[in-house]
């Protein structure tokens, strides 16, 4: 695995951007049809901007999670994994290299949805951003990308954050640099 060195000047930016998130609502002007309450396949929203670098209350409509976080080094003044209500409903496999995190539910249980604390990067923007996104999974397992290089692209409208401090982060599309923690949210089946 290779660690990520960023110019002090980025990791204060990080730092900053992490403890100023703090004051951003866990969903970020949610829409009427907002994915963390309706039904939908753990495929859905992929790149979906939640704010706060930490799990919502509930995903795709399910409340049950498993969390866990990559082995790679927490950015400063990133908030503590919460631990999931529901550990035992998942395997996670760590690894130090690619897939970074592999999850697979236990017999009993479906897959809601997954989200991820993620680094997001753009390179118009001077400095990083830590936030929770949707991430895509099966029904039974999934993995972050399996070559290492995550495709999910997460965009935020103009507009979206309302903080004066993070318009510079408005309007642009970012890609993940690396992931902190996986939430796997879950359901029994029937």
């Amino acid at each position: 695995m290779t660690t990520l060195r960023l110019p002090p000047r980025r990791t204060a930016a990080l730092t900053a951007l992490a403890a100023a998130l703090l004051a951003v609502p866990a969903a970020i002007a949610a829409p009427r049809g907002n994915p963390e309450t309706k039904s939908l396949p753990p495929t859905a929203n992929p790149g979906y901007l939640l704010g706060y670098p930490s799990p919502t209350y509930q995903w795709h409509g399910c409340t049950a999670t498993a969390t866990r976080s990559t082995l790679a080094a927490r950015v400063p003044g990133a908030p503590p994994l919460a631990k999931g209500n529901h550990q035992g409903a998942v395997q996670f496999t760590p690894r130090l290299g690619a897939p970074y995190m592999s999850w697979q539910v236990k017999r009993g249980w479906t897959i809601c949805g997954v989200q991820a604390a993620v680094v997001l990067e753009n390179p118009d923007v001077d400095s990083l951003l830590l936030a929770e996104v949707g991430y895509t999974s099966g029904r039974q397992r999934g993995s972050t990308a399996r070559d290492g290089r995550e495709t999910i692209l997460v965009p935020i409208k103009r507009g979206a954050i309302g903080y004066q401090d993070f318009a510079k982060f408005e309007g642009k599309t970012f890609t993940i640099d690396r992931i902190q923690d996986v939430a796997v949210f879950v359901k029994r089946t029937r």
